[in-house]
């Protein structure tokens, strides 16, 4: 069985305040985006995972993570061999990771035949990692608690979207960034809440309603934003979010072409990671 798994962006973060069990409270909308990586899984005697092309350790790979823990928890006697096509950058606040767990599960309740609930598969999802419950269905989200507690939205008209991916690396990426967090980053929610009731009542997203609670650290502690934020004021965008923790940015224009051309400036006359897309349903991504 072979499956699509996409990419995300947040479209608002605040993060309301550290819990006592170590995680963050956060409160976010969340849109899934066509950018994928492919994932095909199945059934094998022994647990493996491959990923042509890309540098991978499968016992720290949250693919492989997912399958363990799932098969060990639902006691299941047989194995599976997951091969991952990875097109999603890597620890860039985009979600790949993520959904290729969401994804892995998705597609090992069906092979494995557990015909787990969705309840039950969003309560294990938020075992394996904080955006994996989002996965399980994609489309437009409020998310709230850690990322576990999500409510449906209707598909948001955002329109296209041009994102830069700066080069970054950082060892346990997102854990370290909210390490960095101090109280002045923590805000009400208020505003995720009144983009969610836009969305609601017409399913238009305004841009002033777009916030990121990790912005401001995110500037402080990344030296490449601070050039792909200069890039994007060259090319003639003003209007620059951040999804998730970083690093990468993103800005929304109405038209196809407009997008196409700003990122082709960006790639070749700046020589940053650039992409064009737009936002994908959750009835796209069902097994």
């Amino acid at each position: 069985m072979q499956i699509k798994a996409p990419a995300k962006l947040n479209l608002s973060l605040e993060i309301l305040g550290k819990r006592r069990d170590g995680f963050h409270d956060i409160s976010s909308i969340i849109q899934t985006i066509s950018l994928f990586d492919n994932l095909q899984i199945e059934i094998d005697d022994h647990l493996t995972l491959e990923s042509p092309g890309f540098d991978l350790d499968p016992n720290e790979n949250i693919v492989y993570l997912a399958a363990k823990n799932m098969r060990k928890q639902y006691a299941v006697n047989v194995g599976a061999r997951m091969v991952l096509q990875k097109q999603i950058p890597v620890s860039a606040g985009l979600g790949g990771g993520s959904s290729d767990a969401a994804a892995t599960i998705k597609i090992l309740n069906k092979i494995w035949s557990l015909n787990l609930p969705f309840t039950e598969l969003i309560a294990f999802a938020s075992t394996i990692g904080s955006d994996v419950p989002f996965f399980l269905e994609g489309g437009t989200s409020f998310v709230h608690g850690r990322g576990e507690l999500i409510r449906r939205l209707p598909d948001c008209e955002v329109g296209w979207i041009v994102i830069i991916v700066p080069d970054f690396k950082m060892k346990a990426k997102t854990k370290s960034m909210y390490s960095y967090l101090g109280e002045d980053s923590y805000t009400s929610g208020g505003l995720s809440r009144k983009l969610e009731a836009r969305i609601r009542n017409g399913g238009d997203c305004p841009p002033q309603l777009m916030f990121n609670g990790f912005l401001d650290v995110a500037k402080k502690t990344i030296p490449s934003i601070k050039e792909a934020l200069s890039v994007f004021n060259k090319v003639g965008v003003q209007e620059i979010h951040l999804t998730g923790s970083g690093p990468s940015l993103f800005t929304i224009v109405k038209r196809k072409e407009i997008a196409t051309a700003l990122s082709l400036l960006i790639t070749h006359k700046h020589q940053l990671e650039s992409y064009v897309v737009d936002n994908v349903s959750r009835d796209k991504f069902q097994v």
